[in-house]
Formats: C-alpha cells, sequence, structure tokens
C-alpha cells in the first residue's frame, strides 16, 4: 500500500486587527502591566502560539487593511491614505481579496467591525468576497465629529452611517446611529456576533474565515463602563485591556466548541500608535507613530495560534507583512492565487507553520501619498537588518524630511530608534534599495496601478 495519506482539513481562519496598537502596549512585547494595562489573554496567546518581532503594517489604516485583503502593495490598489467619510470612493471591485478568494474555495466568509476601505456600494465587504457584514465603514472619530466645537454639517462631504449589516449582494441596514456615548459597545458587538458566527459554523464541513477587526485602540477612547478604571492608564488603557479580553473570548469559544486544532487565529494591528493624540495612544520603543514610516509607525506586533500545529512559545526576528497575510492565508485555504496581477505578499506558510526557521521575505516597502506613477520613489525600505528613508515624517502631522540624492540609512539591530544615519559608509543599502526600486517600476509599468480611491479628486481620478 502507498503511505499517501489524504491531505489535512482546510483550517477556519481568522484573522484580528487591532487599531492602532502600539508595539509595546500587549505585555508579551513589554508593556502590559508595567505600562498599567496588563493584557494577559495576548500574553497567553504568545505564550501558546507564534510571536513576531519584526511584523511590518503599512503607514496607515486603509492602506494597511488594503494590503491584508489584496496582497497587493497600496500604491497599486489606489488606497494609499485613510479614506475620509463621504470621499464617494472606495477599494476598486476590480481587486480580488482573500475573503473572494476564499469564498470560492469553499469557505464561508465573514467581517464583524471595522472596514475602512469605501463607503460606496461596489466597494462594501458583502461586495467584496464576504457573505455577511456587521461593523461600521470608517475610523472611530469619523462618529464624534458633529459633538466637536465648531462643527459645520454644511460643510461636510457626507454623514457617515452608524452600526451597518448586510448580507452578500445587499445594501447596507444602518442598525444603530454611533455617537460619542454608544460607541464604547462596539467591539463588544462585534466580538458576541462573531462568536456566535463561529458557533453556528462550528459543525459545518465547510472551513470558515471570520475577519474581526476592532476599533480599539483608536481615537477617541470611549470607555466601556464594564472596563471604565481597570487600568492605570487611563481611557486608553482601559480600552486595550477591553480588547484583550475580547480577544480572549474568541479563543475560549474556539476550545469549546472543540475546534482550536482546526482553525489557525492571527492577531495584530494596522499600524503604530497615534502619538499625536497622547496621552490617548499606545507605546512604541521606536522612533515614530502612525503615518510614518519609521519603526515606530510601521513595526507592530503580531502573533500566530494555532494550537497542535504551531509550535507553542516560539518567538522570531524574521521579516514579515501585512502583504504576506493574504498569501499564506489562501494558500493554506487552498485557494487561487491570482496570476493576471502582480502579487506583493509573499507565502509563508513553512515559516510560521516551523518547517523552516527563516522568513521567505528579505524586504519591505513603503509609499506615502496618492501618487500612483510607476516611476514613484518608495519613502522607506526595510532590507536586512538596516532601513532606508528616501521620505519621512516625524509624526502623522510631520515635519517632512526629504533626504535628496542620498537616502538616509540607519542599522536597526543596533540603532532601533533610527537615530544614526550610517548612509556614508553602507554604499551596498542604497544599492539594493535602488534594485528593488527599478523591479517595481517595472512591475508598475506593465501593470498600471490603480489612481487613488480614497482621494480621487486629488489624484486626478475620476
Amino acid at each position: 500500500m502507498h503511505e499517501d495519506v489524504a491531505p489535512a482539513p482546510r483550517p477556519n481562519i481568522i484573522i484580528m486587527m487591532a487599531d492602532n496598537m502600539g508595539y509595546m502596549d500587549p505585555g508579551c512585547y513589554g508593556g502590559g502591566a508595567v505600562l498599567g494595562a496588563p493584557t494577559p489573554r495576548m500574553d497567553q496567546m504568545a505564550k501558546e502560539g507564534l510571536r513576531l518581532t519584526s511584523f511590518y503594517s503599512e503607514t496607515q489604516c486603509t492602506p494597511t487593511r488594503a494590503a491584508m485583503l489584496t496582497g497587493r502593495l497600496p500604491i497599486r490598489t489606489g488606497m494609499a491614505l485613510a479614506s475620509e467619510t463621504g470621499s464617494n470612493a472606495g477599494i476598486s471591485p476590480q481587486e480580488i481579496t482573500l475573503a473572494k478568494v476564499l469564498s470560492d474555495a469553499g469557505y464561508k466568509t465573514a467581517i464583524f467591525g471595522k472596514w475602512h476601505l469605501g463607503d460606496i456600494y461596489e466597494s462594501e465587504p458583502q461586495n467584496m468576497g464576504f457573505d455577511e457584514f456587521f461593523g461600521v465603514l470608517y475610523h472611530l472619530n469619523s462618529y464624534t465629529q458633529s459633538q466637536r466645537i465648531g462643527f459645520d454639517p454644511s460643510w461636510e462631504a457626507g454623514e457617515p452611517l452608524g452600526l451597518v449589516e448586510a448580507k452578500k449582494g445587499e445594501n447596507l441596514t444602518e442598525v444603530a446611529a454611533l455617537n460619542v456615548s454608544s460607541l464604547a459597545f462596539t467591539d463588544e458587538q462585534f466580538t458576541e456576533r462573531a462568536i456566535a458566527y463561529i458557533k453556528s459554523q462550528a459543525n459545518s464541513s465547510e472551513p470558515f474565515f471570520v475577519y474581526l477587526p476592532f476599533v480599539r485602540t483608536h481615537f477617541p477612547s470611549v470607555q466601556n463602563p464594564k472596563w471604565a478604571g481597570k487600568s492605570s492608564k487611563g481611557p486608553y488603557g482601559d480600552g486595550l485591556m477591553e480588547m484583550d479580553h475580547h480577544v480572549g473570548m474568541v479563543l475560549d469559544a474556539l476550545r469549546e466548541l472543540g475546534i482550536e486544532k482546526n482553525t489557525i487565529v492571527v492577531l495584530t494591528s494596522d499600524n503604530g500608535p497615534t502619538l499625536d493624540q497622547w496621552p490617548d495612544s499606545g507605546f512604541s520603543p521606536f522612533r515614530g507613530g502612525i503615518g510614518t514610516t519609521y519603526e515606530g509607525g510601521v513595526r507592530v506586533p503580531c502573533i500566530f495560534w494555532w494550537p497542535g500545529t504551531i509550535e507553542a512559545d516560539r518567538s522570531s526576528d524574521e521579516i514579515m507583512c501585512t502583504l504576506d497575510l493574504f498569501t499564506t492565508f489562501a494558500l493554506l485555504g487552498g485557494g487561487e492565487i491570482p496570476t493576471d496581477r502582480p502579487i506583493d505578499g509573499i507565502d509563508q506558510s513553512d515559516f510560521i507553520l516551523g518547517r523552516q526557521e527563516s522568513s521567505n521575505r528579505e524586504w519591505v516597502v513603503w509609499y506615502i501619498g496618492t501618487e500612483s506613477a510607476a516611476n514613484t520613489i518608495p519613502a522607506a525600505m526595510r532590507w536586512h537588518q538596516f532601513k532606508v528613508h528616501a521620505k519621512a515624517y516625524d509624526s502623522f502631522q510631520g515635519p517632512e524630511s526629504y533626504y535628496g540624492q542620498i537616502p538616509a540609512v540607519y542599522n536597526i539591530e543596533m540603532d532601533p530608534r533610527e537615530e544614526h544615519n550610517i548612509a556614508g559608509e553602507h554604499d551596498f543599502v542604497i544599492s539594493a534599495f535602488t534594485k528593488i526600486y527599478r523591479e517595481l517600476v517595472a512591475s508598475m509599468m506593465e501593470y498600471p496601478n490603480t489612481p487613488s480611491r480614497a482621494y480621487p479628486i486629488s489624484a486626478g481620478a475620476s
């Protein structure tokens, strides 16, 4: 007899994404109780799984979500900046999402939480591969603008829809309006709906994909009364602890249902902390925060959990990024990767499953702004232990640093705060940057980028 065996069942897939969580917010990344807000469930998740210490997001909300769901650099998809309320734009329906790939492979798909990839019908999640959507379309502060001093609704592009839901192909239905009070309960509602969905699918012969993008820890940190005062860090810390609890609820539900050994879960953040909103922000030991390409803006926590398959209590400093989630999960789910367009995500399944020690990724690049020309120069690149900056911002609101003819180079293993520019003695790093840039230009000339759909007017798109 042959020793061939049937392929392992395709795993259920759950992606939990925090909003603006700092690298050092979780205890397993050096924070937690040390910073006044314990995170026992994230810490336990890391203890039972794989903790990555060089995992990278994009610079802000919309680009990261687009990258994760398409496996493509945001400059390619026109989603390189956070889309605004009423912008009448969104991710192109021509993009193929992870939800669509998995749906075509037989998965049931659902999203419970923050979308932030557009507010027009064609770009809403129920039309982008998800069977079910319950959540919000924008970032939290979109729902509190009307309560700010000086607000004038006659100058707004559009009024944000509140809590919404839809099944595949349906129009959105507004379940409830959102304001500075009701925002306190949104993550609780998302988590409850996600767990109910998981329970409904537990005995199905078809696997499921659940995307649970929390609204925590985005500002303003409106406290859920159940968590108010639980931390010594104020409203932000209370919200972090609440989110930690919700992470634990999902993992507990999987165990109670007995499906934890056939479910892979990842927890990460869409970018670094909002330092411009301090103290309503997280903490990073690195330079910069959201909106910057410095480590503080793009180096984020990432934990993989799959009991019995992913080795427990493993940690790695190998490079991986949000783009790779698309390719890795698509292939783990038996989906087909699109071949009619460039896919920038790399399959990391052997790495995260422990079949190899090294990541398959050597570099990550970041673009800033709405420019979509093929010859646009990346703002920054991580390559091996080095970081290159051609253009940088010290914070979301500036100031801008343009390095001109010679990009800045930092050895971030020796200089993680990117304070000592060593470009003069490291020409080989700039050579690597140039080689990667030229390859990207060639790719974008062959497959032209979609003009900005987050800010169509500024980018000249119709």
